[in-house]
């Protein structure tokens, strides 16, 4: 009996110590540097250095065009989340950067 008690209360220890895994790109990511953001709020609402994009959004993954206006504009942007603190953002053919929380994810 004590066995089992002391078994469930390690199990226990180690969920709780166990790190948060990224559950959705949602939230407001910045470059290296700053500059321009991507906000993702859910599947319709993704703005892009303060411009709505019709973009195609999933849990980890956000891609549209770049809009009009913009540097690169029409180009193909996605960011791939790597994890709660990283996205890796490839714009067109150059070379991928990571971007962070511009503030924390709620």
């Amino acid at each position: 009996m004590k066995c089992r008690a002391l078994a469930g209360l390690f199990v226990a220890a180690l969920l709780a110590g166990s790190p948060a895994v990224a559950d959705q790109i949602a939230g407001q990511w910045c470059p290296p540097g700053g500059g321009r953001t991507l906000v993702v709020k859910g599947h319709q609402d993704v703005t892009f250095a303060g411009k709505p994009v019709q973009a195609n959004v999933d849990r980890h993954h956000v891609d549209f065009a770049i809009p009009v206006g913009e540097p690169d504009a029409g180009t193909k942007f996605n960011a791939d989340q790597m994890n709660e603190e990283q996205v890796r953002v490839t714009i067109g053919s150059k070379t991928p950067e990571i971007w962070t929380p511009c503030k924390p994810v709620s």
